[in-house]
């Protein structure tokens, strides 16, 4: 049953199709990539811009590009064992971000196996039922801005324009507290996980690697403003990023059992909890 069930989820998540998705999403995404830089070269080519400018311009924004393309990398390979190749490779190279992604997958998989093994459980377990609602709940709920932004930018852009003419600085804080209230969602995931098990560090691995690279942003905001590192603009995000990967990696190294101890007290916790709701 079990050798029947990891090569029914083989044939699901691996099929041709999805691969062949993959290759045509990424076709249009670097022709339309090309199409863009060269029409850009040529216009600043006609309007005499400065050509060392625009080919610092095109430096930094390739190294910007590599560097968070290593924690997408990381992204992926987590989500690979879950849901298989074609479909995180789809989401996380063209519209995903990696911190909705896991979480999605993570999220389905507790209220589809009805514990806290997150997307362990899926290797092995893994049907075309759960693995559709998986793909269908990335999609919808991230389609929102892209469809906005296709069928009413025009309409609404000017009036923002007309706003910011006002107020310089609404654009900044429209951005501001949209960024805020992510952080503090995640931040409140990572507070949540780790008073659900105090005495377990695993739960505490989303808690660490926010203050790890909440504590390299505020140093490098420090070197950028202060010290007029300018450079460290286009990288401080990636580098944060992957210090706070890195760090929970390590701990996770040295202590291997830590999660597994803490998803097993996490499924105790849940059969106790569906025992009394049953007898209630």
């Amino acid at each position: 049953m079990f050798s029947y069930t990891i090569s029914a989820a083989a044939d699901i998540v691996n099929n041709p199709w999805f691969f062949a998705i993959y290759a045509l999403v990424v076709a249009f995404v670097l022709t339309q990539s090309v199409f863009y830089l060269v029409k850009s070269l040529r216009r600043a080519k006609k309007i005499n811009m400065d050509m060392n400018k625009i080919k610092k311009v095109i430096s930094s924004s390739a190294l910007f590009s590599i560097l968070p393309s290593i924690g997408i990398f990381v992204g992926i390979i987590t989500l690979i064992g879950a849901i298989g190749v074609a479909l995180p490779a789809i989401r996380l190279s063209i519209i995903g971000a990696l911190q909705y992604e896991t979480q999605v997958v993570d999220t389905i998989a507790n209220r589809v196996a009805n514990s806290s093994t997150g997307m362990s459980w899926l290797i092995g377990n893994l049907d075309a039922k759960t693995f559709v609602t998986i793909a269908l709940t990335m999609t919808v709920a991230i389609i929102w801005g892209p469809l906005f932004c296709l069928c009413f930018y025009r309409k609404v852009q000017p009036k923002l324009m007309i706003a910011t003419k006002k107020d310089s600085n609404l654009g900044n804080i429209i951005f501001a507290a949209a960024f805020i209230g992510m952080v503090l969602a995640y931040l409140c995931v990572s507070i949540g996980q780790a008073a659900g098990l105090p005495t377990n560090i695993a739960s505490y691995y989303n808690l660490i690697a926010v203050g790890v690279a909440a504590l390299l942003m505020f140093g490098f905001d420090i070197l950028i403003t202060k010290y007029k590192q300018s450079w460290l603009e286009n990288f401080s995000l990636a580098f944060s990023m992957l210090a706070g990967m890195a760090v929970v990696a390590l701990i996770n190294y040295y202590n291997p059992t830590a999660y597994a101890d803490m998803i097993s007290v996490n499924n105790s916790a849940s059969a106790l909890l569906n025992a009394l709701g049953g007898v209630l």
